[in-house]
């Protein structure tokens, strides 16, 4: 690394468990020193070996435009195959909705260093550009069967919200993106289409091993829509939708439903969402084609929190022998639901369900959780903790399906004031979600920290935290 004179400063921890600090947009070298310690670095920077526990930041927002409030990235999707992890995110968030552009970052040795970039042919601020003025809501998956990493992100403008589709072989370099889903509308204001996900079937012995999926919100219908493609996302099919509950045709209300489509093992495909006073989910076992009547899983409620925008859009993920994992924050084991929660429920078979369990997050409030599951019932989870106007990020495991937690793990040096963070016409932001994903035997949270703004500006960016669970 050569010589003292090739780096801003030195940073030596001491013989306790410390702290330490370095987003100054300058290189540093960090080392900790005895004690269990956590460091909280720039892309500038490197840390010694004995950092027990490194948060690196994995992109920055480099726009200037003025529709954009700089600099900020929220809300990031992750995926992992073998070492890979790819994350996705918004990249310069416009206050009433969207961002300049979609971010991306890659490691290839899970988690421990990232290569960054933005997704072409998106928007103007693309390279090349895009016909859409915003784009929104990025989710990421992997098709094994085709060896693609797939985006799907929402890109609306004037006339017309499209779900458009990226497409790498490597997670680097990435196709302009193909519209799966294109809704012209009449009103500039109009959104049609909203919090789209997918996923991929990835069983080896699935009958429709191969096939990805796009849920989303279909604001024409009033209900979540599913389409599915055979051949790596080049193609899509007509979406359909699922019906919900008796009586209740519409899944508009006080926050989206959030559908989140996981692939078991045998090919079935089920889709837990929020509906307002309980979380249900929806189920196909032909590929998509035809859709079951909604499920009832859990009561459920939410309490908000004034100048914040978060919301209990579940996260759901399914572990290696098809158990389905759902998590959300939820306000009802409080009296007069004082405050928020993390309760996880797990299905055997995307039909039955059990009874809700509390994790132990010990924070007064809990939000925006991000879950993964491996293995036989292996949990990692990562989420944002509020105190007072306050955020910090923190880490929990479960070895055993939920039953029992790991101590909570704090993932930032430092707490960050909501006035840090990127104002919108909802709140203060970090994202609607957040994302973790096993990369073999590591857990990677990423997520969005800010940091004191200089000269008018936000320093609101990606970071990420590569953790062995205990």
């Amino acid at each position: 690394m050569g010589s003292s004179a090739a780096w801003a400063a030195r940073v030596r921890g001491t013989r306790g468990a410390d702290r330490i600090e370095t987003v100054n947009r300058v290189g540093d070298l960090v080392s900790c020193g005895r004690g269990r310690d956590l460091a909280t670095i720039d892309l500038l920077d490197r840390v010694r070996a004995d950092c027990e526990l490194v948060t690196l930041e994995i992109s920055r927002d480099p726009y200037r435009n003025a529709d954009s409030t700089h600099e900020t990235e929220v809300e990031p999707d992750t995926a992992a195959n073998g070492a890979t992890v790819v994350a996705v995110f918004q990249v310069g968030r416009v206050f009433d909705g969207g961002a300049a552009n979609i971010g991306f970052a890659v490691s290839r040795d899970r988690g421990r260093t990232w290569k960054h970039g933005f997704l072409p042919a998106l928007t103007p601020f693309s390279r090349p550009q895009g016909g859409y003025p915003r784009a929104t809501d990025p989710s990421i998956a992997y098709d094994a069967a085709h060896r693609m990493w797939l985006v799907a992100t929402l890109a609306f403008g004037r006339d017309s919200s499209a779900l458009l589709v990226s497409r790498s072989g490597d997670g680097t370099h990435w196709s302009k993106p193909i519209v799966a889903t294109l809704a012209p509308t009449s009103s500039p204001s109009q959104l049609l289409l909203d919090k789209q996900w997918i996923a991929c079937d990835n069983g080896a012995a699935s009958p429709f091993r191969g096939r990805c999926y796009i849920s989303f919100d279909d604001l024409r219908t009033t209900q979540i829509a599913t389409q599915f493609s055979t051949d790596g996302g080049l193609t899509w099919s007509v979406a359909v939708s699922g019906p919900g509950f008796p009586g209740r045709r519409s899944i508009q209300g006080s926050f989206a439903p959030g559908a989140q489509p996981v692939v078991r093992p045998d090919g079935s495909v089920v889709i837990p969402y929020f509906d307002e006073t309980q979380l249900a989910a929806i189920r196909s076992t032909d590929g998509g084609v035809t859709w079951s009547g909604a499920l009832p899983i859990t009561p459920a409620g939410y309490r908000p929190h004034a100048g914040v925008r978060a919301a209990p859009l579940p996260s759901a993920e399914v572990d290696g022998t098809g158990t389905i994992f759902v998590a959300w924050a939820d306000c009802t084991r409080r009296e007069s639901c004082t405050g928020n929660d993390l309760l996880v429920v797990r299905s055997a078979d995307g039909v039955s369900r059990s009874t809700p369990l509390r994790v132990p997050t010990g924070a007064p409030d809990a939000e925006l959780p991000g879950l993964a599951a491996t293995g036989s019932g292996r949990l990692a989870l990562g989420y944002y903790t509020l105190r007072g106007r306050s955020l910090d990020v923190a880490f929990v495991s479960s070895r055993d399906g939920g039953v029992r937690w790991s101590k909570p793990q704090r993932l930032n040096s430092r707490s960050v004031p909501l006035a840090w963070i990127v104002g919108t016409s909802q709140g203060s932001m970090v994202g609607d979600y957040i994302s973790t994903s096993f990369a073999g035997n590591r857990a990677v949270s990423v997520f969005a920290l800010a940091f004191r703004p200089r000269g008018g500006a936000l320093r609101e960016s990606m970071f990420a935290t590569s953790i062995m669970p205990r």
